[in-house]
């Protein structure tokens, strides 16, 4: 317990001009018509020139038209590309997100959002995006913030947020898009992939983890493919590959997934009906895509109708649960997923708004609040100008910290992007993805936890942080110098003990630091990282796979942050609340839950306090803050609070994750590592897993105490940071 050249080609091409650059940074400019000159005045978003037939702008980021609570510059009417805004908070204000944005070559700022916030209200501030004005400064329950974009730029994203009873704002994170400007290749694969991945945690509330995880869902994806006069047959040939790949990688993981396939161009065309008999059947599906899917298939009818396309999807959903209903399974009608990805060159020119036949599929499937995971719209656009933003945003699903609508300049970006997306390598690395349904084992659950094993057995527990790493507590191994009979146990069965390879205490942890002082044990920095003598393999069907550390690329994917976050994002996001619920694994392999309560919170006093009663090692220390550093995350039933567990003796080392993730709620990060208590509930084992707790001397109110991951960071990425290794954020 103590325990360039130019892309040329159409007239989206991309280009480096000959005419000279501003300052030290190449100019970039886009291929625009229709668009006309400002004369000799700063240029706004859109600086134009004239280059031969052809009116060329100059690729150029929005202004940052407000920053509340805080202060920005350089200040101007827009930014060029290279251009870096610096921004920084009031006294009293914490800044959220980066402190520097980078104006990007396709005309987009760099990272998310910043915001000044002093952690007063319900919902954080939710910021001021880059090219809009916001009305609402209340950010209690309940109220509302709206949005609106500068001339000339088109809103992605949602118009108005609602603070939400969660602590966190509805809908999607607006930001102001230019006619010209496009999503790079490495942000779609990011941005898709992030959404794809957090899908993929989502046990009972969203797409992807029922696709590795349940063995009674089914998935349903419809994949709409624009074949109008504008898509020349290359591009549709890079279209059908697309749907290929698409169909293929799905159906390489263990779940019960169907497929829909609809051209559209004037009128759908039905390749593949998410009823038909080998709709969940992939190479039946892929041969019916080469077979029943053609350049030419559209004749003379060659406009874009969306909404028609979208309508037969309604139609198919309609038809499956008028059947499931005649079958008498309603409920099992409602347990299915539905992601439609819809791929389109242009805006739709007949049929009318899309938004009609979104708002069927939403009736129809029932879309609310509570089941809005059920339904996911991706919408591509490729090209830089026949494409409409505001198009693709009026169709693209808008949930919290992601995106569903993306513009590509050309298919073979397309391509591009999406090589990687769907890889089951990458999904393969996903950490603190387990599995939450009610059949699962412990070790499905928790696939990342492992038993330590001295030479008389089960000593502490540890976390998988990688293949080839367990992060546990060095306070194991006081007096051990050799760890060549000690095995580490990553799961169930005969061939699952692996030895040490090698042992990393943290150098600052000394548990006889203080001895002279009267204090014979001191557990501050009581971390220890343990190389396996061979990596673990993680196989689809999860077990073993590492659990998310903090501050870490693949944990800023999970949490839906962008590329810019910092590790005290990470931190606010983990650990913002007065006391947080959490849990750790125990003796019995059960999940106890405890509230831990962070450096800094009006509750940390009372609880830390709790490490100096009377009966216990440190009853004659004086001064809290001798045993209990800033580095210790706390824990123990507060004044009139709920009940909480407290950790044994055997629980050493297990890793202290928060239950309220509101980013990924099903993807495990660890935040501490579980290091001495001041009671031991659990002096005996009655038999291999199970427990006798039994409660604490009358007066005595037990404390726990875990040491912060994020106040050893140094020391982690020293271990675990490095090429090909584990990759920390700033």
């Amino acid at each position: 317990m103590a325990r360039s050249p130019c892309r040329t080609g159409t007239a989206r091409a991309v280009c480096s001009p000959t005419p000279a650059p501003r300052a030290s940074t190449p100019t970039r400019w886009a291929a625009v018509s229709g668009l006309v000159g400002r004369g000799g005045q700063e240029p706004g978003l859109l600086g134009s020139l004239h280059s031969g037939s052809v009116l060329v702008s100059e690729i150029r980021c929005p202004a940052q038209l407000a920053f509340e609570n805080g202060s920005f510059q350089p200040r101007r009417a827009s930014y060029p590309v290279g251009s870096i805004l610096t921004f920084e908070c009031l006294d009293g204000y914490m800044l959220r997100g980066p402190a520097q944005r980078t104006c990007q070559e396709n005309g987009h700022w760099d990272g998310g959002t910043p915001a000044c916030d002093d952690g007063a209200e319900h919902c954080p501030n939710p910021g001021v995006p880059a090219g809009t004005t916001k009305s609402g400064s209340r950010y209690r329950l309940g109220e509302r913030v709206s949005y609106r974009c500068q001339a000339g730029l088109s809103l992605v994203g949602s118009a108005q947020r609602i603070c939400t009873e969660a602590g966190e704002w509805s809908g999607a994170e607006p930001s102001c898009r230019a006619p010209f400007s496009y999503d790079r290749v490495e942000d779609v694969g990011a941005e898709f992939g992030a959404s794809f991945s957090n899908v993929l945690g989502l046990a009972t509330t969203s797409l992807g983890r029922r696709l590795i995880l349940s063995e009674d869902s089914v998935v349903n994806i419809y994949l709409l493919v624009d074949s109008s006069k504008s898509v020349n047959e290359k591009s549709f040939k890079i279209f059908k590959e697309w749907v290929e790949n698409i169909v293929d990688r799905i159906a390489s993981f263990e779940v019960a997934s169907s497929f829909a396939v609809i051209s559209y161009a004037t009128k759908p065309k039905k390749i593949v009906s998410i009823y038909d008999p080998e709709a969940s059947d992939a190479d039946a599906v892929i041969g019916k895509i080469n077979t029943g899917m053609n350049f030419q298939d559209h004749g003379n009818g060659t406009g874009t109708n969306i909404r028609a396309a979208l309508l037969e999807v309604y139609n198919m959903i309609l038809f499956q649960q008028q059947s499931f209903d005649r079958q008498g399974k309603p409920d099992a009608w409602k347990k299915i997923r539905h992601a439609i990805i819809v791929l389109t060159d242009g805006k739709y020119n007949m049929g009318g708004s899309p938004k009609d036949a979104v708002d069927k599929i939403e009736g129809v499937l029932e879309i609310k609040p509570d089941r809005k995971d059920y339904l996911d719209i991706y919408a591509f656009g490729i090209g830089t100008q026949e494409v409409d933003w505001d198009g693709l945003n009026e169709i693209a699903s808008k949930k919290e910290g992601e995106r569903h609508a993306f513009k590509m300049d050309s298919s073979q970006n397309l391509k591009a992007a999406f090589e990687d997306v769907l890889d089951t390598k990458n999904i393969h690395d996903l950490c603190g993805l387990g599995n939450d349904s009610q059949s699962a084992t412990h070790q499905q659950r928790n696939p990342w936890h492992v038993v330590i094993k001295g030479k008389t057995g089960a000593s502490c527990r540890g976390s998988l942080v990688s293949d080839s790493w367990v992060l546990t507590a060095a306070h194991c191994f006081n007096q051990v110098t050799d760890t060549s009979l000690w095995r580490v146990q990553v799961g169930k069965g005969p061939r699952t003990e692996i030895s040490i390879k090698n042992r990393t205490d943290h150098p600052k942890y000394n548990i006889t630091a203080k001895a002279g002082q009267g204090i014979p044990e001191y557990y501050d920095y009581d971390v220890s990282l343990i190389e396996l003598q061979k990596a673990v393999s993680a196989p689809v069907c999860l077990l073993p796979r590492p659990i998310c550390l903090p501050c870490t690329t693949q944990a800023n994917r999970a949490l839906k942050k962008p590329q810019g976050a910092t590790c005290r994002d990470h931190e606010l996001e983990l650990l913002s609340q007065e006391q947080v619920p959490a849990h750790f694994i125990s003796l019995d392999n059960q999940s106890p839950g405890a509230r831990l309560s962070p450096g800094s919170r009006p509750q940390r006093p009372s609880c830390i306090g709790g490490a100096i009663q009377p009966g216990m090692i440190y009853a004659n220390v004086s001064d809290v803050s001798q045993v209990v550093t800033d580095r210790f995350l706390c824990s123990g039933q507060a004044s009139g609070g709920s009940k909480e567990e407290s950790t044994c003796k055997g629980d050493t080392g297990s890793g202290a994750v928060p239950d309220t993730w509101v980013s990924s709620p099903c993807l495990s990060p660890q935040v501490g590592v579980v290091s001495w208590g001041t009671y031991n509930p659990c002096p005996s084992k009655q038999k291999e897993n199970e427990v006798k707790n039994r409660q604490p001397p009358r007066g005595h109110v037990p404390r726990d105490f875990y040491v912060s991951l994020f106040r050893v960071q140094d020391w982690l990425r020293q271990h675990l940071g490095g090429p090909g290794r584990e990759t920390f954020i700033p």
